[in-house]
């Protein structure tokens, strides 16, 4: 149940998708468009440079959307779409977002 007292699940469009970076310093959120639509920076980013920030905001956005695009993927199939129908308009898999995600962090795991 939310704050005004509806127990119904937000409809695809109005889902959000966060990707945090692994200590939590700064997260990147999208809605189902892919649109940026929050940034969490912590207390500790003030210690990093503004290029590491600079940096570290545009990797999280990508994976934002790219999970977004994922989102918006499951949303199609859960309506009937055709998975090789969604791979033609470029849409990522589960098992793609994944391995980016683990390719980005690999060196801070």
């Amino acid at each position: 149940m939310d704050a005004y007292g509806s127990s119904t699940a937000p409809s695809p469009r109005e889902r959000i998708f966060e990707v945090f970076n692994p200590d939590y310093s700064v997260g990147v959120a999208c809605d189902a468009a892919g649109v940026i639509v929050g940034l969490h920076l912590s207390d500790e980013i003030v210690e990093q440079s503004d290029a590491w920030l600079a940096a570290e905001i545009v990797r999280l956005a990508r994976l934002a959307r790219m999970k977004s695009e994922v989102g918006r993927r499951r949303v199609l199939l859960d309506n009937g779409m055709l998975p090789h129908a969604a791979d033609a308009r470029g849409l990522p898999s589960e098992a793609d977002y994944r391995r980016a995600e683990a390719a980005e962090f690999s060196d801070q795991h």
